[in-house]
This record gives structure tokens, C-alpha cells and sequence, in this order.
């Protein structure tokens, strides 16, 4: 095989090269990102992502199937380490998780602190974030207006275009 440095043009192949590199990498920090919202969306209320090797109790069990159902289809995939990826997911989960639990309900600065934040979450990120929490709540309500109930079909259509498995939202 001829080295790509050598080649006529080789700039610009470096240069796609590069540019595969860099979206593989943000296609894979997008999608664990977005593994671990689903994985507390899940969750719910549970830390999952402090659940050890070691621990049995019953919710633990259920994080360690996931774990290994994951793994599973890393090995499948010749992943070299699944570990790793299992460590990043759990890190986003808690960051997500935390992130959301520090913010101060009713501080007038809110608004502005979440809308810098806002900019760093991906779109897909922010739009499954936000339609969920805007599902879960009409959920919650014990009566809704009839433009409501009809707008609730088609955020949940928009929550499956996503991805979202609808039946796991508590």
C-alpha cells in the first residue's frame, strides 16, 4: 500500500481524513451523551451511574444488564474497550443529571444561565431534553385542554422521531 503522505493530492486526502476523524468523534460523544439522558430518563430518580461492579441490590442489577447488553454490542462491533465508553456514558449521566439539580428554581438570572448553556447542548440533545420534560409534565396533569391533549400526540410523535421510547417516560 502506497503511504498517503506520498501521493499527488495528499493534502487534501489528509484533510478528509481529518475531517472523518473529528465527525466520527463528535457523532460518538453525541450519541453517548444522548445514551445517558435515556439512561436517567429511565432511571428516573436512581443515581444509576454511581452503580459499581460489585453491587447487588436490585436496582443495580438491572444498571448492570444494561451494562452488559451495551458491552455486548461493543464486542460485536470489535470494540477494543468497552469500559471506556461505559465510563464516559455513566460521566455524561451524572453531568446531566447534577447539572439539572444545581440549578436554583426561582433565580432571576435562570433564564439567561440556561440559555448560554443551551448553546453548548447538541440540537438533538436539547430537543429530546425539552420534549421530554414538556411530555412528562402535560403527563402529570390530571386535566387538559383539547389543544393541549392534541399537541401532546404529536410531541410524542416528535419524542419517537428521536428515538424515544415513549413507554419508558415515568
Amino acid at each position: 500500500m502506497e503511504n498517503i503522505l506520498t501521493v499527488n493530492g495528499a493534502d487534501s486526502n489528509i484533510a478528509k481524513l481529518r475531517t472523518n476523524v473529528v465527525k466520527a468523534v463528535t457523532r460518538a460523544y453525541g450519541a453517548e451523551r444522548e445514551y445517558a439522558i435515556a439512561l436517567n430518563t429511565y432511571f428516573g430518580e436512581f443515581a444509576w451511574f454511581d452503580i459499581e461492579a460489585k453491587d447487588t441490590a436490585d436496582e443495580a442489577k438491572l444498571v448492570h444488564a444494561e451494562k452488559k447488553a451495551l458491552f455486548e454490542e461493543l464486542k460485536k462491533a470489535n470494540h477494543s474497550n468497552p469500559s471506556t465508553v461505559w465510563a464516559r456514558v455513566r460521566k455524561y449521566g451524572k453531568e446531566e443529571k447534577q447539572g439539572k439539580e444545581e440549578k436554583p428554581e426561582n433565580d432571576e438570572s435562570n433564564g439567561e444561565a440556561s440559555e448560554a448553556g443551551s448553546a453548548a447542548r447538541s440540537p438533538m440533545v436539547r430537543n429530546m431534553e425539552e420534549l421530554v420534560n414538556l411530555y412528562k409534565f402535560n403527563a402529570r396533569q390530571d386535566s387538559l385542554p383539547e389543544k393541549i391533549r392534541q399537541a401532546q400526540v404529536h410531541i410524542s410523535s416528535a419524542l419517537a422521531a428521536l428515538g424515544v421510547d415513549i413507554s419508558l417516560l415515568k
